[in-house]
């Protein structure tokens, strides 16, 4: 059977077997918190030439070599994958499917990338919009009883830190032990928004800032965050190197 070669935005189930040449925009382990450390999904978030993204996991610990091999704005190209519905309760794209790798599959680097991309592939959402929770409906709206929290989407921002604890306080996901490090960011309008940064980030972020002696405030792009509304107060946005966000700063 001859596989064909294909973009993102033609990709369903039954156009397989087939091959796409992406860029890697962000890649990630993730492991569920009360499953041993052996379990892990290798996550990435591509990009195709035309620029549209779609979300790629490696199930079970398959292929763990990805986590080292795989890394951001590589151009690659996938072959012998699964296209699923991307109806988990996060979405990271638009997209209607998923990438999914389950058992035998092959990925070879391409050296050619016929796109202006930009490396990280942020599209910001503003302040102002979390805020108020008017939110692409189309990124995925979650509920987590065990949270409290009644709204969950996956987005991109940038701002101001101008506030922060000096110290990590302790936090508990799921029964698992972590850190957590609070802030507040500010945007160019001067609206605020309170985040967690969550687990080793945390503790790397706080290191950074307390290294910066002569600095009182930074700017902060994120990426994959996540915004929640517990109904306690404004609706807030969390970050975790565990659900593949990532943060630049800058002095």
């Amino acid at each position: 059977m001859t596989t064909q070669k294909t973009y993102i935005s033609q990709l369903t189930p039954e156009l397989n077997p087939c091959t796409i040449k992406v860029k890697v925009l962000r890649a990630w382990c993730y492991r569920e918190a009360k499953m041993p450390a052996t379990h892990r999904h290798f996550e990435m978030i591509v990009v195709d030439e035309k620029g549209d993204k779609i979300h790629v996991i490696v199930n079970n610990c398959r292929l763990t070599f990805l986590q080292s091999y795989f890394k951001d704005d590589m151009v690659v190209l996938l072959r012998n994958f699964s296209v699923i519905p991307n109806n988990t309760s996060y979405k990271y794209t638009k997209h209607p499917y998923k990438i999914s790798y389950d058992g035998f599959a092959t990925a070879c680097r391409s050296n050619t990338f016929d796109a202006d991309v930009n490396k990280i592939g942020f599209e910001l959402t503003k302040f102002c919009d979390i805020i108020s929770l008017n939110l692409d409906t189309e990124i995925p709206v979650d509920c987590h009883k065990s949270f409290n929290i009644n709204t969950e989407c996956v987005l991109d921002i940038e701002g101001e830190i101008f506030s922060w604890e000096c110290e990590l306080r302790d936090y508990e996901v799921y029964g698992c032990k972590t850190k957590m490090l609070p802030l507040k960011l500010k945007d160019t309008l001067g609206i605020k928004l309170t985040c967690l940064v969550m687990g080793i980030m945390a503790e790397n972020l706080l290191d950074y800032i307390k290294s910066a002696k002569n600095c009182n405030k930074f700017s902060m792009n994120i990426g994959n965050a996540r915004v929640y509304d517990d109904g306690k107060g404004p609706p807030m946005i969390y970050i975790n190197h565990q659900i593949g966000s990532t943060f630049e700063i800058f002095e």
